[in-house]
């Protein structure tokens, strides 16, 4: 029998951390995943077991039949499992309605949280903190075994939950989905109510009648005189045990990361602990003569336990790294997080059986003696996770505050063992020496120990060990560090997550998921960033002048970018455009009735953490889109890298599915692609796009990431069509289903080139999707030219990055050499070259170092070699030597002065280095040896005589150039400018407007012409160029104020 309702209490523990997992998910989802959302609702969780021990414990002592109330307990709460939907529902309306009406503030927001989840799981929190008390009573045959009936049935209790944890977090929300698995829970319920119910029918002869009998008031056993502080000893216990759970959990995420997998496994350690202490102490609790003694031993094994952890931990993942090549990855995981818990946890749970022994005297009052232990424990542990997590670590840090902890067990025992009478010198000789050991080991941890935990993570030491520590924070909702590289690029990481890097590689993602859904939309005026990181996508509106809500989950983050990433965001929060607050960034949508244009996810990988895959379900693209302006654009950015193909059609057919007009843009880097949802079919407006683009502050973002307008238009992937049939059919990621969540390590290898490789085979011009492009049938045609030249060059980009996802870097050199040849113009090719050739050269640095020496012995040999100094040239100029390199170059031209391209090579050089008369020389020296210069050539020479004031030979340059390129904009406008410096006005205005017919929507031969009329009083003529100027850049402050001078003047 009792075997019984070992395996109904085991199923009864597992089925409620069922619910505790999906209800805390439930609810955070409405309440947003802060650290003080998933805080309160925890705490009400917990609150509702500590009542319901109390209540039902007593309760239970006066029914004849605990079995049958326990069947009701499972009953009730398998009902209330089905009906919490509704309740769910209910209150969610209640919450958005609240916060609409009053404007509540953070924190009056976070009691009105509190007060909603007390309210929602108190009933069954109560009916599962009943359960103990009540199975209690029925095991427990006799007074003198309540130890070990009571610590067994705990135990099993505690394994089941264990178990639950595992399953839940590992199988059933993966396979089942998260309403299925309460389904699972419910039915769980149900069969151990018929189990119970059957028991209570049909109970063992003569076994049940002994457990039921009343025992008389002669054999209550009284109890230790101080039980009073044996119950306050185990609630300061409980707070111990909890603050120790969320101590390590910080720790751990250093070694394991924040996924689902990893929370799962850190909670089923600590569960497996506790359940394996309880059940070992429940037979030595009844046997031990001094059990007061043992409880403050057992407090001061805790301590000194938790303190000798602390080297451990800086060695966890060298412990971790041996068994990564293991077959089961995940098993060893949480072997790994046992070995490292299993002593301290085993040991917080042999102190329920021993307090059992102590604290429970009789058998009529057995469910009330259970009932007011476990509530004392269970709100010390309410007490321990909050002043955990919101005091200790934000004030003291992590490793001070287990010292704190260590030194509250060891405090706890040595009163438990001093106040005990008998006094036992043994038991005292244990608990002075056991302190002074612990104490001795907490004060050389706080000297020695301080090293900050990212130092010891897989983050920095195998991928950024080279780095310099500038700030580590242990805050409250994470630890937030920033690094920085020896080419002072700053990098931002939440826990071990990175929330932000400054390197021209990532600076992309954060620019174009503003500039490109801007951009495409015709006169955006708000926009919505969920996620700030380094303050770079938020910078990036505030140059279109559009007014932007920032939504960050982290303040620490927020801090780092005001301290450390102000180059970066140019200080955005002074920026009178710019609002933020601390949010999570879902709930804020749920909650908000602002409307947008534009709504932007930023940076966030979904697979990283437990929480990041909630903004890549249907359901939060549904509420995106409730909050969207009719014309509205959703921008989705998507990480390519560590993202299964599987997962990555995933996302995008979720998209699809609240988004069906949705375009997806990929050039950039093969990092990341980019998904742009809208309500009808997309059209870009071609002018007013390429005007915009050409705005002076979106100009210089975009050129700082090597793009401009075109190249950024080029970025077009896929239509409508193509985007559905990329994706195809199959799995939708939602709240309900968290497919993302639910991947193997393997399939996180070499995702990019696979990703990449897949997205090629059905990208698209952009034609088709292209509005006002011209007026005549002959622009129409050379914008279209254009965009093919882009295309076709932007194919060979793609294959450079496939071969470069794959490692390849010669072929990727070599593809990518033949599109930056097709296409000099887009400076997008230029930047994937360089990044490539960089990688080649790292590669061959030791090859280039030999040729060096080879080249250098070779001109010992032959001081006249000029085919050897031009090599030593190219060689210094590649690794950025570039008054080496033009030393050189000089010395080939002294042994053989007719090289044409070396001309070429130097020219330029001294350009670079701003040594302006050398470079005019070269270029002259060049012009001695060939019948005809370059126009780029003649060009430059012009500017540079125009710039020393030899307006003669400038005019004589550049109307050479102008001879081989009349349809150059450029070569009109400088020729414009120099007759003008020369007072020939009219010739001037006559190049000015041939510039502005050959370039419509280049603004600088409007702003030309604009002054030169000013300067004449003929304002009507300046007045029309000016607007002309100021419709291709509405924003230019400069060009409005030349146009209120020119309205003063008239």
């Amino acid at each position: 029998m009792r075997q019984t309702v070992a395996i109904i209490f085991f199923l009864s523990g597992a089925s409620g951390l069922i619910y505790q997992i999906i209800w805390t998910r439930q609810l955070t989802l409405l309440f947003g995943s802060t650290v003080l959302a998933v805080s309160t609702v925890l705490t009400a969780f917990m609150a509702g077991l500590a009542l319901g021990s109390v209540y039902f414990g007593k309760l239970a002592d006066r029914q004849n039949s605990p079995m049958r109330l326990y069947a009701v307990l499972e009953i009730l709460i398998g009902i209330y499992a089905l009906i919490f939907p509704l309740f769910l529902l209910m209150l969610k309306a209640s919450y958005i309605l609240i916060y609409r009406s009053f404007n509540a503030e953070f924190y009056s927001l976070t009691l009105v949280r509190f007060a909603i989840s007390f309210f929602i799981v108190l009933i069954p929190t109560t009916l599962m903190g009943g359960t103990l008390p009540v199975i209690s009573k029925f095991v427990v045959q006799g007074i003198e075994n309540r130890g070990r009936y009571i610590g067994g049935f705990y135990a099993v209790n505690t394994f089941g939950a264990a178990i639950g944890t595992i399953a839940t977090g590992f199988i059933f929300i993966q396979y089942l989905g998260i309403q299925r698995t309460v389904f699972l829970a419910v039915g769980i319920n149900f069969f151990v109510a018929l189990v119970a119910f059957l028991i209570d029918r049909y109970p063992a002869r003569g076994q049940v009648d002994k457990a039921l009998h009343l025992d008389p008031e002669s054999t209550n056993l009284g109890r230790d005189p101080i039980w009073k502080f044996v119950l306050l000893a185990f609630g300061i216990s409980g707070f111990c045990s909890l603050a120790y759970e969320v101590l390590w959990t910080r720790i751990l995420v250093f070694f394991l990361g924040s996924t689902t997998y990893a929370f799962s496994t850190i909670l089923a350690a600590f569960l497996f602990g506790i359940a394996l202490g309880s059940y070992i102490f429940a037979k030595i609790a009844d046997w031990t003569k001094s059990p007061v003694n043992l409880l403050g031993l057992v407090q001061i094994s805790i301590g000194l336990s938790a303190i000798l952890l602390m080297p451990m931990f800086n060695k966890l993942l060298d412990i971790i790294l041996i068994f990564q090549g293991l077959p089961g990855g995940r098993f060893w995981t949480f072997l790994v997080c046992l070995v490292v818990m299993v002593v301290p946890a085993t040991l917080m749970g042999a102190c329920f059986p021993i307090v059992t022994r102590i604290y429970v005297d009789s058998k009529n009052r057995l469910g009330q003696n259970i009932g007011e232990a476990y509530s004392t424990n269970t709100i010390g542990s309410i007490l321990g996770s909050f002043c955990a997590g919101f005091v200790l670590i934000p004030l003291i840090g992590i490793r001070p505050s287990i010292a704190l902890v260590v030194t509250l067990n060891i405090l706890v025992g040595c009163v438990l063992i001093f106040l005990n009478k008998p006094r036992s010198q043994v038991f005292d000789g244990m608990a002075i020496s056991g302190s002074i050991v612990t104490m001795a080991a907490v004060i050389m941890t706080l000297v020695w120990s301080n090293t900050p935990l990212f130092l010891n993570s897989a983050i920095f030491r195998l991928q950024h060990p080279g780095d310099e520590l500038i700030d580590y924070t242990e805050g409250i909702d994470a630890s937030i560090t920033t690094l920085k590289d020896d080419a002072d690029v700053y990098r931002l990481y939440v826990d071990t997550n990175q929330a932000a890097d400054a390197s021209r590689w990532d600076s992309p993602s954060h620019r174009v998921i503003a500039h490109l859904p801007l951009l495409l939309h015709s006169a955006p005026k708000s926009a919505l960033v969920v996620g700030f990181g380094m303050g770079l996508t938020s910078h990036s509106i505030t140059q279109h002048g559009v007014k932007i809500d920032a939504v960050e989950i982290s303040e620490g983050v927020i801090k780092a970018a005001r301290n450390y990433f102000t180059p970066v965001n140019k200080n955005v929060f002074e920026h009178p455009l710019f609002n933020y607050q601390i949010n999570d960034g879902r709930n804020y949508i749920l909650m908000t009735k602002k409307r947008y244009d534009m709504i932007s996810t930023g940076i966030i990988h979904p697979l990283v953490s437990a929480g990041s895959s909630n903004i890549y379900t249907e359901d939060f693209y549904q509420l995106c889109k409730r909050i969207l302006n009719d014309d509205g654009i959703m921008c989705q950015w998507v990480p390519l890298h560590r993202m299964p193909e599987e997962h990555l059609k995933m996302v995008v057919r979720t998209f699809v599915k609240v988004f069906p007009n949705t375009t997806l843009w990929y050039k950039f880097t093969p990092d990341f692609i980019i998904l742009i949802g809208t309500n009808q079919r997309l059209k870009i407006n071609y002018k007013n796009f390429m005007a915009r683009s050409n705005i002076p502050s979106i100009q210089q973002g975009l050129e700082f990431d090597s793009l401009d307008g075109m190249s950024l238009l080029d970025a077009f992937m896929m239509g409508e069509d193509a985007v559905h049939n990329y994706a195809g059919e199959g799995k939708i990621h939602t709240d309900d289903r968290p497919y993302l969540e639910f991947f193997s390590a393997k399939s996180l290898v070499q995702t990019t080139q696979r990703n990449v490789e897949g997205l090629s085979k059905y990208r698209q011009r952009v034609t088709p999707w292209l509005a006002n492009y011209g007026q005549t049938f002959d622009e129409k045609k050379q914008i279209r030219d254009q965009i093919n030249h882009y295309f076709s060059a932007t194919q060979k980009l793609i294959k450079g990055q496939i071969a470069y996802a794959g490692r390849d870097y010669n072929k990727a050199g070599q593809v990518l050499g033949e599109a930056f040849s097709s296409n000099k113009d887009d400076m997008t090719i230029r930047y994937n070259l360089q990044v490539v050739l960089g990688l080649t050269q790292e590669n061959q640095q030791e090859e280039i170092t030999q040729l060096e020496k080879q080249l250098k012995q070779k001109l010992r040999q032959n001081p006249q070699d000029a085919e050897a100094y031009f090599q030593l040239a190219v060689i210094y100029e590649m690794q950025g030597e570039l008054d080496k390199s033009a030393d050189a170059a000089e010395e080939s031209l002294n042994y053989n002065p007719n090289q044409l391209e070396l001309y070429l090579f130097l020219g330029p050089l001294y350009e670079r280095q701003e040594k302006i008369d050398r470079a005019l020389g070269t270029y002259e020296r060049l012009e001695k040896i060939v019948d005809e210069l370059p126009p780029e050539i003649l060009g430059v020479m012009a500017s540079i005589y125009h710039m020393k004031g030899l307006d003669d030979k400038a005019v004589k340059y550049a109307e050479n150039a102008f001879a081989f390129a009349p349809d150059s904009w450029k070569v009109n406008h400088l020729l414009g400018t120099i007759y003008l410096d020369q007072k020939h006005e009219k010739k001037a205005i006559r190049f000015y407007l041939k510039a502005i017919e050959l370039a419509p929507d280049a603004v600088q031969p409007l702003i030309s012409l604009a002054q030169l009329h000013f300067s004449q009083q003929q304002y009507d003529q300046a007045l029309q160029s000016i607007n002309q100027a100021i419709k291709l850049v509405p924003e230019d402050r400069g060009l409005k104020e030349l146009r209120q001078q020119i309205w003063n003047a008239m």
